[in-house]
């Protein structure tokens, strides 16, 4: 196996750094493409030479930048067989609908990313088309640091007059829309004692804190930026929540039933295929904040239903998002094209 990264100074640079064989899997040779000073994302100086001197059997573009410069590729004669990946609930460019055109299969995260392939840009192919889900790439079987909290967590289950801690895992973008979620908080009423952590990094990080301040809500609600590993805060929290206008498949939602996190989140792309609705959590209709606020108080009053949801969410998540049965699709719908 060969992995191919576009410029250093990216989030793979430590996963490659750290990869060494295992059993008898030998580790990928790794190639960085010499871009020089330039440093972008959307710059692949000699990608086709590589491919060319590395004569591969199968080729895959993982991520937006990729496929499109596989959109490129396509329209060349070309040896290997060419599987493009639709993992994004934002719109896409022509290249990379050309790549999803006329590459020899496509492999998406849900299969509402497919229903929404067809019937936005007309791509159907039913034949040559498949659904692998996000693997979590996290362990939750194991013993889980503590490192990004300041004391071990009190269980859920254990503690007389909880504080009910709210989670929410992404990057501060325009679609996440965590700013909504704020403001459905502060409408919780006064008898539920409440937290919201809402992690990660972005351009609209500084308008949702300076609407917590300007709700009053400072000191419940926390930014801690962005997490090297999330899974104390999910071991800390009680639901997981997420009110985004786009996505493909969250791998939040993913983690968080994971560890045992029932959810309330919107009804968009493939959230819905991340979870149980009315048995691990609530499927809410898109932007209607006031099911979203009442879900979110059915779960805040009632402890047993949040255990019986978390454990629900656990069993789930284990099922459908392992990284093992993932990985195997991946590795027979390889051997089928090779």
């Amino acid at each position: 196996m060969h992995l191919v990264v576009f410029r250093r100074g990216g989030a793979l640079d430590p996963q490659v750094a750290a990869m060494s064989p295992s059993g008898q899997s030998p580790a990928p040779e790794v190639h960085y493409l010499r871009q020089g000073f330039l440093k972008t994302d959307w710059f692949a100086p000699g990608l086709r030479r590589l491919l060319e001197g590395l004569s591969p059997d199968v080729v895959i573009p993982m991520g937006r930048m990729a496929n499109c410069h596989a959109g490129l590729l396509a329209t060349r004669p070309r040896s290997y067989k060419l599987l493009s990946t639709f993992r994004t609930g934002r719109s896409i460019p022509f290249l990379y609908r050309r790549a999803l055109t006329r590459s020899d299969y496509i492999v998406a995260n849900s299969h509402e990313a497919l229903r929404r392939l067809a019937s936005d840009y007309r791509i159907h192919r039913p034949d040559t088309s498949s659904v692998i889900y996000n693997g979590c790439i996290r362990d939750f079987e194991t013993t889980i640091p503590l490192g990004n909290l300041a004391t071990r967590p009190e269980p859920r289950t254990h503690n007389p007059e909880p504080t009910l801690h709210l989670v929410s895992v992404s990057m501060f973008r325009p679609q996440k829309k965590q700013i909504r979620l704020i403001r459905i908080c502060s409408q919780l009423p006064d008898n539920i004692n409440w937290k919201l952590t809402l992690a990660g990094e972005g351009p609209t990080r500084t308008a949702c804190q300076a609407e917590a301040h300007r709700l009053g809500l400072a000191d419940r609600i926390h930014f801690p930026g962005l997490l090297k590993d999330p899974r104390s805060l999910y071991c800390d929290a009680d639901i997981a929540v997420h009110t985004s206008d786009q996505e493909s498949l969250p791998n939040f939602l993913v983690e968080a039933q994971m560890s045992g996190l029932p959810v309330v989140a919107y009804d968009v792309n493939g959230v819905g295929e991340t979870f149980l609705h009315e048995k691990s959590g609530y499927l809410i209709p898109h932007r209607d904040g006031a099911a979203f606020l009442s879900a979110l108080q059915t779960l805040a009053t009632n402890p047993p239903q949040r255990l019986q949801f978390g454990e629900a969410a656990r069993d789930h998540a284990r099922k459908k998002f392992s990284l093992k049965a993932q990985t195997s699709a991946y590795i027979r719908l390889l051997s089928s094209l090779a």
